[in-house]
């Protein structure tokens, strides 16, 4: 008999130590002001608020063995008002997570003070981690969170219970710190849609972004140094036999996750790399709806992602002018230049006019992060993805491996590509069709190398390897080409001096002819 995936995630009840919550950055939102926004939201005007003051703190060995384990052990200072501070300590284990979406163990206890308590730790799981009691010993505090929570309880007309929690604050380590300023629903009661539910009702009001880094990610990245690095592709470990499904879930996740982190950087830094792997992001999950199509056109269509148009725009206007500056331009300085005090001077006004063209995309990358259309549009993402293995099930799919399936699917791919390649042998490249014909090339190498990657656990691996690297190759040498092409087209309105514009044009057409 055939049998429907399991739920991707469970539904709480009694007697279940489960933490299942949706986190929610506030891009833009000023600290002063922002809890006033959250009360005057429709659905949690009429609720009564808790205040509370929080200070949690994250401890690990020195070898850091709860982090490896993606575990954590907080200490938590809680103070209601003027009244005493309470101790809670809190161990979270490994769990589930797709974006800001998360379930995961939780065990929370009274304690007196505010040092680990052996004893509360083997009510959880602590003891298969440290069976002979060698960590216990070793545990030091790592990092800390501060901040004011104004908390709400919300009941749906459905009786789902949410717990809202608005935290601002900090988060520290060392001298380290970083601001912290976001909305958490944690499920009480009910169905795991029910957060996205009250998520969307939030995101039509104020702006908000997925947020995938819980408070000790962010924490411990404060203590590497690498709280402002962008997300790359993660490698996925799947088997062969997976059902297709859930594997399909696992690969646009983890796309989507790169999307929506490096979202969240572009907020708090302006490193132009975050802008890049955005991108990224964005076309790994574009290449991986085309591979999955067959399996979701009728039964699990994707959401329409019209409302992130302005947003994907921003993001290509910035990125065209951050490979402008940093990448396409330098290397040819001194060729342009050529000794030139004036044709230094012209060059020199180029970079100024440059530098202030991409202060004024930033200005629109984040007002575009900032909308409440965006926000809405990428949790239906993750909405979507979160019921993916069950509302696209069909009695077909049963048995059926994600190793077979992809394999398949991608040697279709890898034949288009090639055909695709041979035609473009014989175009015109000084025709606008041959141009344009070439740029399709170029994203269906792209979309190849992403698919590739993503399911290289799965597929033959000398073959997949052979693929990879011919994709990769074909991309680089279009691109260079093309990045030239387009750079006196990019530059022209910002009223560079016409003889740059010659000498890139000719750069381009001679780079061109060897693509």
């Amino acid at each position: 008999m055939s049998r429907r995936p399991r739920a991707p995630l469970a539904t709480p009840s009694a007697g279940h130590d489960t933490e299942i919550e949706l986190k929610l950055a506030l891009p833009g939102a000023d600290a002063r002001t922002i809890a006033a926004q959250v009360a005057a939201l429709p659905l949690l005007a009429s609720l009564p608020a808790t205040e509370q003051t929080l200070r949690n703190i994250y401890y690990d060995t020195p070898a850091q063995d709860l982090r490896q384990h993606q575990s954590a052990l907080r200490l938590r200072s809680q103070r209601q008002g003027k009244g005493k501070a309470r101790w809670l300590q809190t161990f979270k284990t490994a769990g589930e997570s797709a974006g800001a979406f998360s379930q995961r163990g939780e065990w929370e206890a009274a304690v007196r003070a505010g040092q680990p308590d052996p004893i509360a730790l083997q009510a959880t799981p602590w003891p298969a981690l440290d069976p002979d009691g060698t960590l216990l010993p070793q545990l030091a505090p790592c990092f800390e969170t501060d901040s004011a929570r104004t908390l709400r309880l919300y009941t749906a007309d459905d009786g789902s219970r949410i717990e809202v929690v608005l935290d601002i604050g900090a988060v520290r380590a060392g001298e380290a710190h970083a601001a912290l300023c976001e909305l958490e629903l944690e499920l009480l009661k009910g169905p795991p849609d029910a957060l996205f539910a009250l998520a969307d009702h939030i995101a039509q009001h104020l702006p908000v972004l997925p947020a995938p880094l819980s408070k000790a990610e962010r924490g411990w990245r404060l203590v590497d140094g690498t709280l402002q690095q962008p997300r790359r592709a993660r490698k996925l470990n799947l088997a062969p036999d997976a059902p297709v499904l859930d594997a399909a879930q696992a690969v646009l996740g983890e796309m989507l996750g790169q999307f929506v982190e490096n979202l969240g950087g572009i907020v708090e830094s302006d490193g132009p790399e975050l802008v890049h792997q955005a991108r990224v992001g964005w076309r790994r999950w574009r290449s991986a709806l085309w591979l999955f199509k067959p399996l979701l056109a009728e039964p699990h269509p994707a959401p329409d992602t019209a409302a992130l148009r302005p947003l994907l725009n921003a993001l290509g206007a910035m990125r065209d002018l951050d490979v402008a500056a940093l990448e396409t331009l330098p290397p040819w300085a001194n060729a342009f230049v050529a000794g030139s005090a004036e044709r230094a001077q012209n060059w020199q006004t180029m970079e100024a006019a440059l530098t202030a063209e991409r202060r004024i995309r930033r200005a629109g990358l984040l007002a575009a992060l900032q909308s409440p259309a965006t926000g809405r549009a990428l949790l239906a993402l993750e909405r979507w993805l979160h019921a993916l293995p069950q509302a696209a099930w069909t009695p077909d799919l049963a048995g059926r491996g994600i190793g077979d399936w992809s394999a398949a699917r991608t040697r279709r791919l890898r034949a288009r590509l090639a055909a695709e390649v041979h035609e473009l042998s014989a175009a015109d490249l000084d025709t606008a069709e041959g141009v344009e014909h070439q740029h399709n090339v170029r994203l269906l190498a792209k979309r190849t190398r992403y698919v590739l990657e993503a399911l290289r656990a799965v597929l033959p691996k000398q073959r997949t390897r052979r693929w990879q690297d011919e994709a990769t190759d074909l991309q680089t040498r279009i691109g260079a080409a093309r990045d030239l092409m387009l750079l006196a087209t990019l530059l022209e309105p910002l009223g560079i001096d016409p003889s740059i514009l010659g000498f890139l044009r000719g750069v381009a057409a001679a780079r061109a002819a060897d693509a």
